[in-house]
């Protein structure tokens, strides 16, 4: 991926417009994002593959095949795939669910929680040796920009996102 021109924070640019900041976060947010999943990506983890294991694992007691697609945003069909796949790799157990035989539930195995939290753990390591090469003030800049990007992602996302 090609570095973007560097673009001058908004405390530089005076005034700035909310459609503009937006534009300009979503922006860093998907590199950041990009870089974040490289990990993933070097492991044969999709995008897509990630979401549905990080999803599955704010669900300690399982979530059912249809709720997850719609938490996702996926057709059933889709989901159907990928969970195929998912179990497949031994990521995810399916299971009937004992109050609609019709229904699945799906929970993450040992092994899908271990390559999960394997994953997080290098991402986290990645971005921890970014953020080592920031000044005093740059980490409290960052520091004090976490809960109003946690709003925003609460509004977007629902506020059952668990909050580490």
């Amino acid at each position: 991926m090609t570095s973007a021109p560097p673009v001058p924070a908004a405390a530089d640019q005076g005034p700035c417009s909310a459609e503009r900041l937006a534009g300009s976060l979503r922006t860093e947010i998907n590199r950041l994002a990009y870089h974040l999943r490289i990990p993933a990506t070097n492991s044969g983890i999709t995008p897509t593959r990630l979401a549905a294991l990080a999803a599955l694992a704010r669900h300690d007691q399982g979530c059912r095949q249809g709720d997850l697609a719609v938490q996702m945003g996926v057709s059933p069909a889709s989901m159907t795939r990928l969970v195929d796949i998912m179990v497949n790799a031994n990521w995810v157990a399916r299971r009937r669910d004992p109050s609609d035989a019709r229904a699945f539930v799906l929970r993450l195995t040992g092994h899908g929680r271990a390559t999960l939290d394997g994953l997080r753990s290098e991402s986290t390591s990645r971005l921890s040796a970014d953020v080592e090469h920031l000044t005093d003030d740059e980490r409290r800049t960052l520091a004090a920009a976490i809960p109003i990007l946690r709003g925003i992602a609460d509004r977007r996302l629902g506020a059952d996102t668990p909050t580490p």
